[in-house]
């Protein structure tokens, strides 16, 4: 029995050495070239968002600048630079992605036939075991004539044992490894599936600015006197459109009841930005007094630094209550594109001057979930991020004297649920 066990053991062992030296191998040199083309893409992507700053950098030195047309063009092109290197980042993620996931997939199929051929092994060793096992000690002793291969015979049954629980033991590792890239495969497949859509998001943002940039050269007629008169005229309209909401809303932020609202509390709301930087906080703020942007009142939210194209995230679970183009009727003069959120919570959230907004109204969306991204439309003095926490009761959507429709409601602060 022991000849013939360890002939069918040697058998076993040689094949299962034969299969990891010609497939295993093969196998592994394809994840090597994938993971090297892989490598190349993250290269590639290095270099597109050093490019993006690059631009970034532009665009910001245009803005602190004079406005004169001149400035806002060349504003303009080197934006439309950035927005096509970020749709050539955007499509060389996909790449990465789809390398990614082929890379995976591979890695499974190793992983579960590992699994088979550990499986197999363990039958047979467990197919030697119940033969040694079924025979008494006395059957077993009267089958060697010497103690020596009598003890030998026990010996081989202890090891039999033992390398069954080592074989369990690999096979319990073999299964949480192909768990693990399971979970990477389904996590890969939602990110190639989300980039996608972003892809589709940026391409419609770069077309956006093209058609401001040559809208903008259409009604100047490329002269500066047409473009300061155009300036002039939207601070007309901006004032009329922020009395209006200015009177609005002081009406409607006395039905607040702030007894049935969240309690003051981080964490109720999500930042609606990943690394949010405040650029002016809310109420009467130094922008608010100095100036008469908002009729020397107070700022009915916080600005959030965000370069055109920035992501947007929902603040909360809820249902879109509406989306508006304030543009569309008075271009630069107020919100722009934006989005207002109703939350379970009793809470509304409103995101404006927008580049592109991303959900419809009715729908539902989750914390975190990207809604848009940030831009530059409506009444700016530069790309930003107007984020609005409304008591959602008081919230209505109205039509305004020269804008068309546009949100209002009893604000509060948005920092006491950050």
């Amino acid at each position: 029995m022991k000849n013939v066990y360890n002939m069918r053991f040697g058998f076993w062992i040689s094949l299962f050495v034969i299969w990891v030296l010609s497939f295993g191998f093969s196998r592994a040199a394809t994840i090597e070239e994938l993971k090297s083309t892989i490598e190349e893409r993250e290269g590639q992507i290095k270099e597109i968002e050093a490019e993006i700053e690059s631009y970034q950098r532009q665009i910001d030195a245009k803005v602190a600048e004079s406005s004169t047309l001149k400035n806002e063009i060349s504003r303009l092109e080197a934006l439309l630079k950035k927005l096509n290197a970020e749709i050539r980042l955007t499509q060389s993620k996909i790449q990465a992605s789809q390398l990614t996931l082929e890379k995976l997939t591979i890695e499974i199929g190793n992983k579960s036939e590992e699994i088979e051929e550990q499986k197999a092994a363990l039958g047979e060793i467990l197919r030697s075991l119940y033969e040694s096992e079924s025979e008494s000690l006395v059957e077993i002793l009267l089958k060697h004539r010497a103690l020596s291969d009598f003890f030998g015979a026990l010996r081989q049954i202890e090891n039999l044992e033992k390398a069954v629980q080592e074989d369990l033991e690999i096979l319990k590792t073999l299964k949480k490894e192909l768990e693990e890239r399971e979970a990477q495969e389904l996590a890969a497949k939602k990110k190639l599936v989300d980039l996608s859509s972003e892809l589709k998001d940026r391409r419609a943002i770069e077309e956006t600015g093209r058609q401001n940039r040559n809208q903008l050269l259409k009604i100047t007629k490329n002269k500066e006197a047409e473009y300061q008169k155009l300036l002039r005229e939207r601070e007309k309209q901006r004032s009329l459109i922020i009395e209006d909401i200015r009177k609005i809303e002081d009406e409607l932020r006395l039905l607040i009841d702030p007894s049935s609202l969240p309690a003051p509390r981080p964490g109720v709301l999500a930042w609606p930005l990943e690394n949010p930087k405040i650029t002016q906080g809310f109420g009467r703020t130094d922008f608010a007094i100095n100036t008469d942007v908002y009729g020397e009142k107070s700022h009915n939210g916080i600005d959030l630094r965000a370069s055109v194209g920035t992501p947007i995230l929902s603040a909360q679970d809820g249902v879109v209550k509406a989306t508006g183009n304030s543009d569309l009727i008075c271009p630069g003069g107020s919100y722009g594109n934006w989005i207002l959120i109703e939350h379970p919570n009793r809470l509304a959230t409103l995101y404006a001057h927008l580049s592109h907004v991303r959900v419809s109204m009715d729908s539902n969306v989750l914390r975190g979930d990207v809604i848009g991204y940030s831009g530059d439309t409506g009444y700016t003095t530069g790309p930003h991020l107007h984020f609005t926490v409304y008591d959602a009761r008081t919230v209505q959507i109205k039509p305004s004297r020269v804008c068309g429709l546009l949100p209002y409601g009893g604000y509060l602060d948005p920092m006491v649920y950050l």
